[in-house]
């Protein structure tokens, strides 16, 4: 019984002793990197947010019917978008200035469009140079002082 315990003790040591090397992942992926790129539309939905069951629609064929799907480019701190021919612009303005609301963390994009009103989208995924870029437009009501979400567009881009 005393070498059966002392095998043990011994076999636990020696399990106990092996770790993992950890592995270096590296710097984080520079977010303005992985967004600075010419972007065309690869799908989109709109969604019905007052629904229980959030009831969704694809809506790509919609707006490829015009023969155009809507694009967009990023540089470091502007965007411009192709509108000529567009069923629907989900970027306001053909151009404009543009910002991460966190530039470590970023959760939104902020648009500021040269002839019109500043606006938010959200971001839905990570921002990397290998990633698609997946955005949603939210379309709020006010009744009664208090802003309802009431749908949601939710766009996925290819880059170029």
């Amino acid at each position: 019984m005393k070498n059966y315990i002392i095998l043990m003790l011994s076999a636990t040591l020696v399990l106990a002793a092996c770790k993992k090397d950890l592995k270096e992942i590296g710097a984080p992926a520079s977010k303005v990197e992985g967004i600075k790129a010419d972007w065309d539309l690869l799908k989109a939905t709109q969604v019905d947010e007052l629904s229980l069951t959030k009831e969704s629609a694809n809506i790509y064929s919609f707006l490829a019917g015009s023969g155009k799907l809507p694009n967009i480019s990023f540089s470091d701190s502007t965007y411009s978008v192709d509108t000529v021919g567009l069923k629907f612009n989900f970027f306001g303005g053909p151009s404009g200035k543009w910002h991460f609301d966190n530039p470590a963390y970023p959760a939104k994009i902020v648009f500021m469009p040269d002839a019109a009103a500043e606006f938010t989208l959200k971001l839905n995924g990570p921002i990397r140079p290998q990633d698609n870029l997946r955005l949603s437009k939210e379309v709020v009501l006010n009744c009664k002082a208090k802003d309802n979400l009431v749908m949601s567009y939710v766009l996925e881009f290819k880059r170029k």
